[in-house]
């Protein structure tokens, strides 16, 4: 049974740095982690129940520096340490244990949880350590007596109805040298600043406002089978969100995202500029866009970012995902769990036989770009293959898991974190010219009015889609407004009409997968989808009684 105080194991371990032995003492964290580990191990015993068989702690220890800025000045700026636990003790044995019969694995912290020190505090690093290791124990315990009778109940063997298993695992050690990353505040304060000065040149914005932010610190992991990583880690962000609104009332708000291994990586300041300045101008002149009149059946070209989130969406946050089900059904069930469809579709056909899909976890650079979202070790201590092969030509290979066996054939593959990197490639690139140009004959064929095109407003990746109608018989685009794409799924990558030809990179944090760098082609062709109109509801319009003070004087 796992009980965690938070998924920042998840999206942080990024920035690593070679591998070497930490210089001088042994960090007071990881000491004090063995030494309870140890204990634990050794004395742990709750009267009338079995022992547990396999512990592991990890500990992430992070400080966080954050500066807020709107119009040029400071509204908060500072740094914090935080450190949070996670806990996982299992009762029985690698095949038949506490969370076999339960898809509820996770205990929540309880009243008596004891948070880490913040400090060096080894006595008070192994006491939240000892408390919490005693709760999830004795509920671990507890459970997997209930599975004892359960199965004696059923007058089943383990091996005759659905369960789920702890995969074994090589042992792994890897402890690199921690770094002391030193920050320049004043520095970061300033870029803040000045990337939120840009907006006191637009009064007519509803509001802006800039973040940045910039963690360091490391994760540690240790767990009984001898497994111990201690792993450094750095990230950077830097965000602008900006809001205007419209001519007919409405609000219109766009991003600027940008995340980096350390600070020195994020973007150059003018650039950023750049971008918000043509941001900011586009929004105040919104209002102006052309509306889908009625629905769209038809092509539609990705192209970008927006390609890559069609993809994201399809592949990590959909039933349809390449992410193995831990879910089991339950033992009084006679129906199979409808959690995950790709379970049982190992060998068959998923997708178009252009597609090709890897986990490429460990890969830190591709044609000179980091990759955000690589990692060597998981959160669980397993090593990742270097490439994965999920998708061969259109052919289901493999599913992704994490340490939790619960269909026959599934292995450990050590993406507990997600995929990490995430490539995607097809034998039917062409260039964004002929791609776009196949767009307008298919929907001439279709004997349509007008195609389809779809990019992000920012090609950070994080920006809002917008939707471009276009003419059939010049190419010439014009954004239009209020428009829902109907849910892409797996079914629309059964027959691709085309792709770009070059790769792009694009990193987000997908939901549990946390960070992912996406390798994609730079643009995707569907047919058949489908668009509509999105009616908004008439309502008061928002009238602005007297007018922004930074309009004072500039009318």
């Amino acid at each position: 049974m796992l009980q965690k105080s938070t998924q920042y194991i998840c999206i942080l371990a990024i920035g690593l740095v070679t591998t070497a032995r930490a210089q001088g003492n042994e960090p007071v964290i990881l000491r004090a982690m063995q030494d309870e580990l140890k204990r634990s191990m050794t004395e742990l015993k709750y009267e009338g129940h079995d022992a547990p068989f396999f512990i592991s702690y990890g500990v992430v220890d992070v400080t966080n520096y954050s500066s807020n800025a709107i119009l040029g000045a400071l509204i908060q700026s500072g740094e914090y340490k935080n450190r949070e636990k996670s806990v996982r003790v299992m009762v029985g044995t690698y095949e038949f244990n506490d969370e076999s019969l339960d898809n509820n694995s996770f205990s929540e912290p309880g009243s008596g949880e004891v948070e880490l020190p913040t400090e060096d505090d080894y006595d008070g690093i192994r006491r939240a350590l000892w408390a919490t290791t005693d709760a999830v124990y004795k509920s671990a315990a507890e459970q997997y007596k209930k599975h004892q009778a359960t199965l004696k109940e059923k007058d089943k063997k383990i091996s005759e109805i659905p369960h789920r298993e702890l995969a074994k695992v090589p042992v792994v050690k890897k402890i690199e040298a921690i770094k002391l990353y030193s920050l320049d505040k004043a520095k970061w304060d300033s870029y803040s600043r000045k990337l939120s000065s840009v907006f006191t040149a637009y009064p007519d914005l509803k509001s802006s406002k800039v973040t940045v932010s910039i963690s360091q610190g490391t994760q540690y992991l240790v767990n009984s089978e001898g497994t111990i990583m201690v792993i450094p880690f750095t990230r950077a962000m830097v965000h602008c969100r900006i809001e205007a609104k419209t001519k007919n009332g409405d609000s219109a708000f766009d991003n600027i995202i940008y995340q980096a291994s350390t600070p020195e990586d994020l973007p150059a300041i003018e650039n950023v500029q750049a971008e918000a300045k043509s941001i900011a101008e586009r929004l105040i002149k919104s209002g102006d866009e052309i509306t889908l009149e009625d629905d769209y059946s038809g092509p539609v070209l990705f192209i970008g970012a927006a390609a890559a989130q069609v993809l994201s969406n399809i592949f990590l946050n959909s039933r349809d995902g390449l992410t193995a089900t831990d879910n089991i059904p339950g033992i009084n069930e006679t129906r199979p769990d409808a959690g995950n469809t790709m379970d049982n579709r190992i060998g068959k056909v998923i997708a178009d036989n252009s597609i090709s899909i890897y986990a490429r976890a460990p890969l830190k650079k591709i044609n000179g770009e980091t990759l955000l979202g690589s990692y060597d070790i998981d959160e669980e201590g397993v090593v990742p293959a270097d490439k994965l092969v999920l998708v061969e030509k259109g052919i289901l290979k493999n599913l992704m898991n994490d340490r939790s066996i619960s269909r026959p054939g599934q292995t450990a593959t050590g993406h507990a974190n997600g995929p990490g990197v995430f490539e995607i490639t097809s034998d039917k690139g062409i260039s964004l010219q002929a791609l776009k140009q196949s767009l307008l004959e298919t929907a001439r064929k279709e004997g349509l009015d007008f195609a389809v095109i779809v990019r992000e407003s920012s090609e950070s990746g994080r920006g809002i889609s917008q939707y471009y109608k276009v003419d059939l018989t010049t190419g010439k685009e014009e954004l239009m407004r209020a428009v829902r794409l109907s849910s892409v799924a797996l079914k629309n990558l059964k027959r691709i009409a085309g792709t770009g030809k070059q790769q792009r990179v694009y990193t987000y944090e997908s939901g549990s997968n946390g960070m992912v760098s996406f390798i994609v082609p730079e643009a995707l062709l569907l047919n058949d989808m489908e668009l509509s109109p999105v009616h908004i509801p008439a309502r008061e319009p928002d009238i602005t009684y007297i007018e922004s003070p930074l309009k004072i004087g500039k009318d």
